[in-house]
């Protein structure tokens, strides 16, 4: 949806032309890809640039999880999910993940969003000694401070669990 302000730049470029015909049409949208990139600055990041997100073994009844979060983007805390898949024997114990910093958001409402980097430990309920490989499945949303937000997104990452001690 175009906002106002580009809707009338638009508007009153286009047709305050004193040359208004089919060529004018034409090279408005061959420069529209320009004109966004003038109005809105830099092209977005690649998601995986704007969330870097990795997980690790902090021992062998904990997982330790962040996102690096980039200049200029966020993370949602309620679209935050987080759960073991592929596995028996070990599950995911209670976790708290941290409150971030309230925001009113026009497609979701009052929400917390997490700024530069987010991490925290995930403690795990074991049923066995045993080594342990684990799928930890990993689901966040996030947006540009532009207005563009991401799609969900959903990572998937394989640890080894040392036997337990």
């Amino acid at each position: 949806m175009l906002r106002p302000a580009l809707l009338f730049f638009v508007a009153t470029s286009f047709f305050s032309s004193p040359t208004f015909s089919g060529d004018s049409l034409d090279q408005l949208i061959r420069n529209a890809g320009a004109l966004k990139s003038n109005l809105f600055g830099k092209k977005l990041l690649q998601p995986d640039q704007a969330f870097k997100f990795s997980a690790s073994v902090k021992n062998s009844n904990i997982l330790h999880v962040n996102w690096e979060i980039a200049p200029n983007y966020y993370l949602y805390r309620e679209k935050i999910k987080l759960e073991l898949v592929y596995v028996k024997g070990v599950r995911l114990g209670t976790f708290t993940i941290p409150k971030g910093k309230p925001k009113h958001d026009e497609a979701f409402g009052n929400v917390e969003i997490f700024l530069g980097e987010l991490n925290f430990t995930l403690p795990l309920i074991r049923e066995n000694n045993d080594i342990h490989t684990v799928t930890l499945q990993v689901n966040f949303q996030g947006c540009a401070e532009r207005g563009v937000c991401y799609a969900p997104m959903k990572k998937e990452v394989i640890l080894e669990l040392p036997t337990l001690k």
